[in-house]
């Protein structure tokens, strides 16, 4: 609870600017003020941003499932494996600004043999949709950040239960 006191305010500055890395400021600031040691979060968050990628993960299995079920292409045991590797590597590249999420589930469908122009479903609702992926993406660096400082010893959990 003490987390979601801190953390919520931000969550809401996160949402509205739809980009991980120009939100890194603001995590980071988060972060002192959850009592994380500065040694941390100014790694895990700045290296988060970039390779942590948890909404889109989401985003693009979920969209990636719809739009083949969507246009009736069968998803197999072996696709869905390349799948799921594929939606790993593209959320460790994706670039954390607006709109990087369509690109990837570009090159997600053309690789599962979903027409391309299926994005076009999609892409009214992406700037809402990266908002909340942003918030996933934000929200696991920090939360990422907490655990390692706990288990490292540098968080100062008077400041954290305050």
């Amino acid at each position: 609870m003490a987390f979601l006191k801190k953390y919520t305010p931000v969550m809401l500055q996160v949402f509205s600017m739809a980009s991980s890395n120009a939100s890194i400021p603001i995590n980071m600031e988060a972060c002192a003020k959850l009592g994380i040691d500065k040694k941390i979060y100014s790694l895990s968050i700045p290296l988060g941003a970039t390779l942590n990628m948890d909404g889109t993960c989401v985003h693009l299995a979920v969209f990636a499932l719809a739009l083949a079920q969507t246009y009736g292409v069968q998803v197999s045991e072996a696709t869905l494996v390349g799948m799921i590797v594929s939606i790993i590597v593209l959320s460790m590249g994706a670039p954390g600004i607006p709109g990087s999420g369509l690109i990837c589930l570009s090159v997600l469908l053309a690789q599962m043999n979903v027409p391309v122009e299926a994005i076009g479903l999609v892409m009214g609702i992406d700037a809402l949709v990266g908002m909340f992926r942003t918030v996933g993406n934000c929200l696991g660096d920090v939360v990422a950040s907490v655990i390692v400082a706990k288990k490292e010893n540098a968080l100062d959990m008077e400041t954290y239960n305050k």
